[in-house]
Formats: structure tokens, C-alpha cells, sequence
């Protein structure tokens, strides 16, 4: 039996969250028909905001973050819906840069228990998270709502909305199980957020297959399910320099979106200079007398495009300590290597390898991560967790530590740190903690 509002908001909270814990074990299940059916019965009025769609395999939270901050600079009210989350589920859903409450969470929770339970439905856990985004950004009548994709495009559940400019960021070779195993099928998935009659941003890949890919679905956009009609998107090329770090595509990329929608950009560099992005590039003052720079590079591609940020800001020290820890990798070694020849090049003086408990999969096991050629003049400590591997920093008190793998370790070692709660953890500081390391 549901319990119902009367039986007081901690029964509620606890009927909700039973509810959404127990739909994480239907598993992922990419589709449209009843995320589209349970949105229309919630929201049953257009939406006041300008909706911005963003894909990409690396870099799409970035461009969204960017966004985000730039538009509540110029005094426009937002909702950032972003995936997955660093260490509490309010996080994904931000209103003018602050999880939103865990009220408001559990209030838009119940509505979505009762809508899908009198449609007879199943929605996945991503679902019903974004789903908790649509409403927030409904009710609370936002002038912007920038959306990240949670996988692909064509059949992930953001794409049933009616966005008023869609953006492709970097595209590599990641899921391949479900996206395809050339870039062109991927770029091809990705790229089917186009609607038709709008614009689609995409940065420019060398890749011909993959731009016929990508021309093709824009040719063709349209699904009749959500009550489009076919008809072309207009794609906009944006060439990125070779190198640019994910800040700097960011701001192209937003560039390019903001004129799409007539809006001034002349103050984004300096805005975005002053974004505080959790686990993107991220350094914060250490609990102890030092510094931690979280990075969450969970791919191949986007490991390998953060290292000359980490080469750069590794230079600066006289030693530092690693934590390490990543979900299973379609080829673990290939996505250690650049890591592994940065150690190499400026050997740690202790390292921590770890997992990863709360991700999609469970994390790489010790012994693997062990294996890899790691340098041998660097003292490797194994921990199962953030906890213990929180405690382990605690005692070396590096001067330099970098947090960096999966996105699930990442979150585990802000929360084991303690940072929850703290001004590190916000989207929109009053200034950039960086200059505070």
C-alpha cells in the first residue's frame, strides 16, 4: 500500500526513496514510449523555458555546467539536470546551482510514484530522476532548462523533450555494447537528439563516416512517437583546436549555442573562469596542509585529453600521491596507459588503488588495477573503498594528492573527505575555490 501525504512527511520520504531503490534493480532499459507517457500526464502545459539538449561522450557535463552558470549570471532563472551524481541524488537536479531540497526531491518523487502506479508503468531509475527535473523546472516556471543526455541520444529518455537547440560535444569510442563499435554508429546515436527546424551544435570530428553519420540523422530528425514532424535540423560545425582542454571546448561550444539563441556572450570567458565544477578538474584544499584535484575521467579518450592539465599541474610539485580506482574498462590497459606513463614520468610517492562501491558496475577489482606497470619506486597501498582509502590520505598527508578515475570513486572520496555540504561542493560560488589551494 502507498502512504500517502497524511502519514506525515517522514513516511513519505521513506516510501519514495524505498520506491526509487527499488527501481534501480529494473537496470537501464533505453526507450521512449513510457517516459513520454508519464511525462505528458505530469506535465500537461508547455514548458516557459528554453530547452537546451547536450550529448557528447566527453565533456557534455562541462558545456552544461558552463552554460548553466553564464545564463544565472545574466539573471535568468535555471534548472541543470546532470548524471550521474557525486555523492547525494539532489545533486542531479540543480535550481539556480543548488540540489535541489530533499522536500522538494520527495514531493516530486511521490507525484511520479502515483502517475506511473495508475498508468500501470515501470519507469528505470534515470527516468525518474529526470523526470524529477521536468517538474522542477515546470513548477518552478524557469526561463532556462539545460539537460545532459544519460546515454546516447536517440533512445534516452531526455531526448522525448522539446528542445530549442540541440549540442553534440567529443565523440569516442565508449559503450559500445549498446552504441555501436564504429564512431559513425555512435556519432549516429548521439546525434539523433536533432529536432527538426532547429539548430545542432556539434564540434567538428575527423572522422568521415562519422560526419555523414551525424549529417544524416540531422537530414532526417523527427520522431512522430513525440509528436514531431519530420522534418532537417540545421547542423553548425564547430571546429575545436587539437589539444583544447574540456573548459575550452566548453566555451566555444556554449559560444556558438548562446548566439543560436540571441543571446549576448561577450561575458562567458570570465564567467566561466569562475565555474566551481565538482570533479571536473577540480582542486580544493586538502583536510590536512594540502591540496586535492579531483578528476572524474572515466574514458579512454577523456583520460587522455586531461593530461596535459595534469602533467602541467603535477610540474608544480615536488612529489604527490595518486588515488586510482575505475568500473571495467573495454581495454583496461589502454585506458591505464596514459596515466600509467605520466606515473612514470613524475613518479608518485605513494599511491592508493581502489574501487568504487555505488557505480552501475561494480568496481575493477585490486588486482587488476595492481597488475598494470606501475613505476616501481612508488609505495602502492590497496584499499577496497573510499573510507579506507580516505583514512589511508589522512595518515601520508600528502602536500599534493590527485583523486581520478571513475565518477562513483570520485563522489565516494568527496563524501569520505567530508566536503558534502561545504562551499567546494557548489555550482556557482561567490569566487573560484581554486585560488584558495
Amino acid at each position: 500500500m502507498r502512504t500517502s501525504r497524511k502519514g506525515g512527511a517522514r513516511s513519505m520520504s521513506t516510501s519514495v526513496r524505498e520506491w526509487l531503490a527499488q527501481s534501480k534493480k529494473r537496470g537501464m532499459e533505453l526507450g521512449l514510449e513510457r517516459v513520454f507517457k508519464i511525462h505528458q500526464a505530469l506535465i500537461q502545459s508547455a514548458y516557459n523555458a528554453t530547452i537546451v539538449h547536450v550529448a557528447g561522450s566527453n565533456g557534455k557535463g562541462t558545456l552544461c555546467a558552463t552554460l548553466a552558470y553564464y545564463m544565472h549570471q545574466l539573471n535568468q532563472s535555471t534548472v541543470l539536470f546532470t548524471s550521474p551524481h557525486l555523492v547525494r541524488i539532489e545533486e542531479r537536479i540543480r535550481l539556480d546551482g543548488h540540489p535541489i531540497s530533499t522536500q522538494q526531491f520527495d514531493a516530486y518523487l511521490y507525484d511520479i510514484m502515483e502517475i506511473e502506479s495508475s498508468l500501470n508503468e515501470q519507469l528505470t531509475f534515470f527516468e525518474i530522476t529526470f523526470l524529477i527535473a521536468c517538474l522542477c523546472a515546470s513548477r518552478n516556471n524557469v526561463d532556462v532548462f539545460i539537460v545532459e543526455t544519460g546515454l546516447g541520444g536517440r533512445y534516452d529518455a531526455t531526448r522525448i523533450l522539446p528542445a530549442d537547440v540541440s549540442v553534440v560535444t567529443s565523440l569516442s569510442l565508449e559503450h559500445r555494447d549498446i552504441l555501436g563499435n564504429t564512431l559513425a554508429e555512435i556519432a549516429g546515436e548521439k546525434s539523433a537528439i536533432a529536432r527538426p527546424g532547429k539548430p545542432l551544435i556539434v564540434r567538428l570530428v575527423d572522422d568521415s563516416a562519422a560526419i555523414a553519420a551525424i549529417e544524416y540523422e540531422a537530414k532526417h530528425a523527427g520522431r512522430v512517437e513525440l509528436g514531431e514532424a519530420h522534418g532537417a535540423a540545421s547542423v553548425e560545425w564547430i571546429s575545436i583546436p587539437e589539444g583544447a582542454s574540456f573548459d575550452q571546448e566548453a566555451t566555444l561550444l556554449a559560444q556558438a549555442t548562446l548566439q543560436r539563441l540571441n543571446v549576448d556572450a561577450e561575458g562567458l570567458q570570465a564567467s566561466q573562469n569562475l565555474l566551481n565544477w565538482p570533479g571536473r578538474f577540480h582542486e580544493i584544499p586538502a583536510p590536512w596542509d594540502g591540496s586535492i584535484l579531483f578528476d572524474a575521467a572515466h574514458n579512454p579518450s577523456g583520460l587522455l585529453r586531461m593530461l596535459p592539465q595534469l602533467q602541467a599541474r603535477i610540474e608544480q610539485e615536488s612529489s604527490w600521491t595518486l588515488v586510482f580506482g575505475c568500473t571495467p574498462q573495454h581495454d583496461l590497459t589502454s585506458f591505464a596507459t596514459p596515466l600509467i606513463e605520466l606515473c612514470h614520468q613524475y613518479p608518485p610517492e605513494s599511491m592508493v588503488l581502489t574501487k568504487p562501491q555505488l557505480g552501475r558496475y561494480p568496481g575493477v577489482e585490486l588486482e587488476a588495477l595492481r597488475a598494470l606497470n606501475w613505476p616501481t619506486s612508488c609505495t602502492i597501498f590497496e584499499q577496497e573503498g573510499a573510507a579506507s582509502s580516505s583514512h589511508c590520505l589522512n595518515q601520508l598527508q600528502p602536500r599534493f594528492t590527485l583523486v581520478i578515475g571513475s565518477l562513483y570513486l570520485v563522489g565516494e572520496m568527496y563524501d569520505a573527505l567530508g566536503y558534502w555540504g561545504t562551499e567546494h561542493m557548489e555550482l556557482f560560488p561567490a569566487k573560484t575555490q581554486r585560488d584558495e589551494a
